[in-house]
């Protein structure tokens, strides 16, 4: 094939420009939505954005200036990579600039892990559709879930903070969202130490029209039902009478001043005229200033967050060991007195935020929003797990506290542990229930579900007459627990627990630097199925992989000791240049690099966003020519992803622009 320079620009560099996923609203402003893919943390944009680790403000809008810089940070265990989407970058900073194309921006931060790689988390969406399959989009990184597309999951290193956004059809509004998520602004931000579920409900608008305001800053924005401040609560969202005017109101704190209005209100007024012809989302930002001035029968959200096992209460709050009440609306002025109860064998270890210190009581004065956190450690819960219900398709499942689907948004519960909770699908009129999953399967009706420990069930239904598609990869396969490894006389023996639902026969593969270890097959019966103990003898990084009837599962775990410590030589990737060609309509492209130690490549090509190409491969060490890609004209991102024996990750970026 000849080489050619001319249809193809190929650019080399940890940095790949451009976004994809744009939200569809016509609004004149600047979007900004953060993924932060690792366990670091993006700050900056003014102080509207501070995303990664347990920070959730990861959207945002802007409706003036040039241009805005958000900031990445490391810590010990995790080191900053590199961007994706930002307008141009100096070092560990993104500038994004305002006004432009797009309008609107999905900026990726990604990390590396400095020691062992703590594994992959899933995030699962659910959207909710009526009979003619309308309903809405929810979109992000790998995310396009909805009425149009069907791309649902989106698999992240665990401790990544992944962010979708909502879009509703045309006819619709966004009711809502559930799962992991909550409330019904625009974004819904999860951070991924485990698998996750999110569920988004869409209907079909009536005589009145979901008015959404966030604030940033020390302020308070009123009108129409709404009296919201920087802490949030249930007064930043109301339902208008469709078609009306609702006249906003912007009130800075003391020594504060009013920066300006983003999404549906635009400008530096202190009152914005929103009409209620669809669902609107109002931003509005404030700087300097203590806290906005508390008026005559105004109320304030207190927020409360437990980390541990313990609750908090007062004032209205109930909070941990399986308590969700973790906001209210206080009267201005209020004295608030919240009180920390450490769960059996726990122990208090402090306040945050509003609160400080280690005293088990602290006593607020509500004259402004107030954010608490508690911090508890050891001890046990109090006996409670989660239960998660996601619905696709025109449908309703209840059970156990559970109403989740066709418009209800009870879909997660604190269940007793150890319970047994009956869980019963009923289709709305004109469809029929397909098929459960997760912790439940077959389509039978009805499912009994034991929350052992934090329990996912998905159902699906379809409309009369339309096929039941198969389920994602023809079987499902769910992790039971992370593999159980014994040191032996001759090296390691390893136990891989999981779940089938069906029977057939599983395969099994451990993996070290992408070569095969150990590789085995044996028949199972649908329900929880144990491989092992079987031998390894090497110490390292190992990923095990289980795959049953195109359904596939994995792990990684480290075998005796592994990173920098287990390895003195050094692991290092270094670029060279491509092979790019054209081959027919298509374009022929081969990445090569080379790397000081043998590994285990996972190469992912993204398109707009979204993952297009996932290729697993191993090297040596050495110079090393991939096999060639067969990509079509456009504008791709490509990562490569290296793992070697002892479990340190390296990492290459390109950009690809195929005309």
């Amino acid at each position: 094939m000849r080489k050619t320079v001319l249809c193809g620009v190929f650019l080399l560099g940890a940095l790949a420009l451009g976004a994809g996923g744009a939200s569809g609203r016509e609004l004149a402003t600047t979007t900004i939505q953060v993924q932060v893919i690792g366990g670091g943390d993006v700050a900056g944009g003014g102080g509207q954005i501070s995303c990664g680790g347990e920070l959730t403000d990861c959207f945002a809008t802007y409706v003036s200036g040039s241009s805005v810089t958000i900031t990445a940070t490391g810590s010990s265990d995790w080191t900053f990579a590199g961007w994706d989407g930002c307008s141009s970058v100096s070092g560990a900073s993104c500038v994004v600039t305002l006004g432009g194309s797009p309008a609107h921006n999905e900026i990726t931060a990604t990390f590396n892990p400095t020691g062992v790689p703590p594994g992959e988390s899933t995030l699962t969406v659910s959207t909710t559709t009526d009979l003619s399959g309308k309903g809405g989009e929810v979109t992000g990184g790998q995310i396009d879930c909805g009425s149009i597309n069907s791309d649902c999951t989106w698999t992240a290193v665990t401790d990544s903070t992944l962010t979708v956004i909502e879009t509703p059809d045309t006819g619709y509004s966004f009711d809502g969202w559930g799962g992991a998520c909550s409330g019904t602004d625009t974004s819904c931000t999860v951070t991924m130490s485990d698998d996750a579920f999110v569920t988004a409900t869409f209907v079909k608008s009536a005589s009145t029209n979901s008015l959404s305001v966030t604030v940033t800053g020390n302020g308070v924005v009123s009108g129409g039902g709404i009296s919201c401040t920087s802490a949030g609560g249930s007064t930043c969202s109301a339902d208008e009478a469709a078609n009306t005017q609702v006249t906003l109101t912007a009130t800075p704190g003391s020594g504060a001043g009013f920066s300006g209005w983003g999404g549906a209100c635009a400008g530096t007024t202190t009152t914005c005229v929103v009409t209620m012809d669809g669902a609107k989302s109002v931003t509005a930002s404030f700087s300097g200033g203590q806290g906005p001035p508390p008026p005559t029968g105004s109320t304030f959200s207190l927020v409360v967050s437990v980390t541990g096992n313990g609750a908090v209460s007062g004032g209205g709050i109930d909070c941990g060991d399986g308590a969700t009440q973790c906001s209210k609306d206080v009267a201005s002025g209020t004295i608030v007195v919240l009180t920390a109860i450490p769960s059996s064998g726990a122990t208090f270890t402090g306040w945050g935020d509003a609160c400080s210190g280690s005293t088990r009581t602290c006593t607020l004065s509500m004259t402004r929003a107030r954010s608490v956190s508690a911090t508890f450690t050891g001890g046990t819960s109090n006996g409670t797990t989660q239960l998660t219900v996601a619905v696709t398709g025109p449908g309703t499942v209840t059970g156990g506290g559970i109403t989740c689907g066709h418009g209800a948004k009870a879909c997660s519960v604190e269940e007793a542990r150890g319970a047994t909770v009956v869980l019963t699908a009923t289709a709305a009129q004109g469809a029929r229930f397909g098929r459960w999953g997760g912790a439940c399967s077959g389509t039978v009706r009805t499912c009994n579900v034991t929350a052992n420990g934090a329990t996912h069930v998905t159902a699906v239904f379809e409309a009369v007459g339309t096929p039941i598609p198969p389920p994602t990869g023809g079987v499902v396969l769910r992790s039971t627990g992370r593999p159980i490894v014994k040191r032996t006389s001759s090296g390691f023996a390893v136990t891989l627990r999981f779940s089938a639902s069906r029977r057939g026969e599983v395969h099994v593969r451990a993996l070290r630097a992408g070569r095969i270890q150990a590789a085995f097959a044996f028949a199972i019966a649908a329900g929880r199925v144990t491989a092992g103990p079987f031998p390894l003898g090497a110490p390292g990084f190992y990923r095990f992989e289980v795959a049953l009837a195109g359904g596939s599962l994995h792990w990684t775990a480290c075998l005796g000791i592994c990173g920098p410590e287990a390895a003195a030589s050094p692991f290092t990737l270094a670029r060279r240049a491509p092979t790019l060609a054209r081959s027919g309509a298509l374009w022929s492209l081969q990445i090569r690099f080379s790397s000081t130690q043998a590994a285990g490549i996972d190469l992912r090509v993204f398109r707009r966003g979204t993952l297009a190409r996932e290729v697993r491969f191993p090297v040596d060490a050495g110079p090393v020519v991939a096999k060639p890609l067969l990509l079509s004209p456009g504008s791709y991102s490509l990562r490569l992803y290296a793992v070697d024996a002892y479990g340190r990750v390296r990492t290459l970026n390109w950009l690809a622009i195929l005309g």
